[in-house]
């Protein structure tokens, strides 16, 4: 236990580091920026001196001429585009943020997520529950850009949900079911995002299956919003829908917040799969990153009740350039089935995400 703790305390520490070299880097820019624009602002103007055979600008004590003083005077016209750009630079700043440090660094779903062009994911991860025997899972993902035939059409190739998993770590790769789509974008703007999915899985027997899917995106002072909306089709269990939501609230350039809820329907169920979890990511550096998520999930089958609950600390690293991750997970979990005793789970993730 004390060993354990000693890890803890070594991953919590990183919400403690301090200002990052980027930062300061930025102020230095912005400092080197705006001292010229002010020395000249109240009347100093740079003359050219001889040193040893160089020219070299000299700040002259003498005020400036009234003409090239009433070119380089600040006017309200100046500090209000000042003003502007930085609204707007901080807003593109968390815009990458939220697409860049989550979506991409954790990758957790490459083909419905928004960082845009070619992207493939291989992963392979183990899991062991105390009580339960340890199981693995491979995974691998592909969303294949086609701009040679259309610049709204992408393939996509998908192993099954990650929930399935193998006691043995080579039937994790030979017992894997696979679905191929094509994806056609309907529409893509700042605000809406809609497109129809049309593949089969191939298991046996084969599983046809169309989804259509529209996204609407939305600010809120700081808060960024996602809703998706999806409705599908599949001939084995017939149609369904999710519906989902996500909240970002960007705390400084290292720090997210993110909230996330989700219902699923299946007709020929007839009643919702419900979740929702909330999640602190922060970027230690450009290759480490760490995620403390909370989550709990439930149905609706004799009314709404959540009966399962977690919590877990993600530290994820990239290992080998920018492509190779290794990803280390406790986790604390409390379900129904087990009368709501306190479960730790480990999890050890390596994946590779190539992207273009």
């Amino acid at each position: 236990m004390n060993s354990a703790g000693m890890r803890l305390s070594l991953l919590l520490s990183g919400v403690l580091a301090p200002v990052t070299v980027w930062s300061l880097s930025l102020l230095a820019g912005l400092l080197l920026t705006l001292l010229p624009g002010v020395a000249l602002a109240v009347g100093f103007e740079p003359r050219l001196v001889e040193e040893q055979g160089v020219r070299v600008p000299l700040a002259s004590s003498e005020p400036a001429s009234d003409h090239y003083t009433e070119e380089t005077r600040v006017t309200d016209d100046m500090v209000e585009r000042s003003r502007y750009w930085i609204a707007d630079y901080l807003d593109n700043l968390s815009g990458d943020l939220d697409a860049f440090f989550v979506d991409a660094f954790f990758s957790e779903d490459i083909l419905n997520d928004d960082v845009r062009g070619s992207r493939a994911k291989v992963s392979f991860y183990t899991r062991r529950e105390l009580g339960d025997p340890v199981d693995y899972k491979f995974s691998v993902s592909v969303k294949l850009e086609l701009p040679n035939i259309s610049d709204r059409l992408n393939l996509l190739l998908e192993s099954e949900d990650e929930e399935a998993r193998e006691s043995d770590p080579f039937e994790s790769v030979e017992n894997n079911n696979y679905s191929a789509a094509l994806r056609f974008i309907l529409q893509e703007s700042e605000q809406w995002k809609t497109s129809i999915d049309s593949g089969i899985n191939w298991g046996l027997p084969p599983d046809p299956f169309t989804r259509f899917r529209t996204r609407r995106y939305a600010y809120m002072d700081a808060w960024k919003m996602k809703l998706t909306q999806t409705v599908s089709y599949y001939t084995s269990k017939g149609w369904g829908e999710d519906s989902s939501l996500q909240l970002d609230y960007p705390l400084n350039i290292e720090k997210l917040f993110r909230f996330k809820a989700k219902a699923a329907y299946l007709l020929n169920d007839d009643y919702f799969k419900l979740s929702y979890s909330g999640g602190l990511y922060h970027e230690l550096s450009s290759r480490a990153a760490l995620g403390y998520v909370a989550g709990a999930s439930g149905d609706t089958a004799d009314g709404a009740t959540f009966y399962n609950y977690s919590a877990s600390v993600r530290y994820r690293r990239k290992l080998y350039q920018d492509w190779v991750f290794g990803e280390f997970a406790p986790e604390l979990v409390w379900e129904r089935g087990k009368d709501y005793e306190t479960t730790p789970v480990i999890m050890f993730r390596l994946e590779s995400v190539i992207s273009h």
